[in-house]
């Protein structure tokens, strides 16, 4: 099996090498039309899109590259201004952050560094974190970009930010297992890492919350969760070899269902509900 690593590789020079990544193939499973979609579809980052980000500059990439990638709107900045708009322009080459998103950003990362992982003081801190893996397996090309990676001797452990409303576990759980899939993620990341190390990976989220007291929450995924991001791994790679082999990316089936109320659903009490003519 081939495979190739990059440290301290840019994200945009990371992004525009080809490969299979798990963002986009995850979609093949709902349908080939969403994979397809997927890899087409742009957006706008929300705010907390941005935050994000900035998060993942900063602690991970250090100040330096933080300090040449965002900046701050002063406050007296209006964009629909003519001052506002020059101001603008002259810093098109940065993210524009406002002083609230910034605090946040900030406030996350102090909270990381309490971390022994994420103190910055390890030695090759920075190499470790943002590692680009490329390799190829079933005949696909994919690739990877992982957050953080140490080496913990026997094995090694993947971890991944996530910022995030809440760490209540429960909260966060439903992010995992949700609509995000980040079992998918899990098992993608900690497949490249085992790879490159020819160890066993592990795999840890690392969540923050957005807001103070900014807590953090360690989640590691399990052997069995792991096992399901595997297994829908293999049935992506499955689906992706079949549609490039057929050239065709179907839709899903038009499904016909009937809604039922679901088992935490009271109805409200008849005799408590005042009458309303309606006619």
């Amino acid at each position: 099996m081939a495979f190739a690593v990059a440290y301290e590789q840019a994200d945009p020079d990371y992004r525009r090498e080809l490969g299979e990544n798990q963002s986009s193939l995850k979609h093949i499973l709902k349908s080939p039309a969403h994979y397809k979609a997927a890899q087409k579809r742009r957006f706008s980052p929300t705010t907390n899109m941005q935050i994000g980000s900035a998060l993942h500059c900063l602690a991970l990439e250090g100040k330096k590259t933080y300090d040449a990638s965002y900046i701050v709107k002063p406050d007296d900045i209006k964009f629909t201004t003519k001052e506002g708009k020059a101001w603008k322009e002259e810093h098109r080459k940065y993210t524009i952050l406002d002083k609230e998103s910034e605090r946040k950003v900030l406030g996350m990362t102090e909270a990381l560094r309490e971390m022994p992982d994420f103190d910055g003081t390890a030695k090759d801190y920075r190499k470790f974190n943002e590692v680009s893996i490329y390799w190829d397996i079933d005949g696909i090309d994919c690739k990877a970009r992982l957050d953080r990676v140490v080496d913990r001797g026997d094995y090694v452990e993947v971890l991944d930010l996530k910022t995030t409303d809440s760490v209540d576990p429960h909260d966060f759980l439903k992010k995992v297992v949700g609509g995000f899939n980040y079992v998918f993620q899990a098992a993608w990341y900690a497949e490249a890492a085992s790879i490159v190390y020819n160890k066993p990976a592990t795999f840890t989220f690392i969540g923050v919350e957005r807001d103070d007291p900014f807590a953090v929450g360690v989640f590691s995924v399990s052997e069995e969760m792991m096992a399901e991001g595997q297994r829908q791994i293999r049935l992506a790679r499955k689906i992706l070899k079949e549609c490039l082999k057929r050239r065709t990316w179907e839709k899903p089936e038009v499904t016909y269902n009937s809604l039922e109320l679901p088992p935490w659903f009271r109805p409200t009490d008849p005799d408590e509900v005042p009458f309303v003519e309606l006619f």
